[in-house]
């Protein structure tokens, strides 16, 4: 299925899906004595699943944004399996946007640990809302750009 995202984002969902993010548990899994507790919430190891769905932090933002129903209540040890299960339950638009939120809350992680600054659960869901209207209406400009072609007169 193709779906229309930027660049980064596909490449995020890409790395997101072979588990290849930088966690702490992956990094303390290379690097001997990191700590691999969350960074966020200090509960658990910071698996992606954990990350992503199971911190607070992220469950914040994607109860906020109104996943409160059993994709989100689930126990998945593998986060691709959580991905997964919630595509199936999607359209097409709803998968590029969910996306577009993990990729939101992997950003607010990121600024938490290199920036110290931890924002609100709104403030992450609605940077992502801004950038799936705003990329929408870039493809849509783009199409109808595309469509403007010069053609040889018959």
């Amino acid at each position: 299925m193709e779906t229309k995202n930027l660049q980064k984002i596909r490449i995020f969902c890409w790395r997101l899906g072979h588990n290849i993010l930088p966690t702490y548990e992956k990094i303390s899994s290379i690097r001997n004595g990191f700590n691999s507790s969350c960074p966020r919430c200090g509960q658990d190891k910071e698996t992606l699943i954990h990350a992503m769905k199971d911190c607070p932090m992220a469950r914040a933002v994607l109860v906020y944004g109104g996943f409160k129903n059993k994709l989100i209540d689930g126990y998945y040890s593998w986060c691709i399996n959580w991905i997964e299960d919630v595509v199936r339950e999607l359209d097409k638009k709803a998968i590029s946007n969910f996306i577009t939120v993990l990729w939101n809350i992997w950003n607010s992680r990121n600024n938490r640990i290199f920036w110290g600054t931890e924002e609100e659960a709104k403030v992450t869901w609605e940077r992502a809302v801004s950038l799936s209207h705003d990329f929408r209406i870039f493809n849509l400009l783009e199409s109808t750009i595309m469509e403007k072609v010069w053609r040889k007169p018959l």
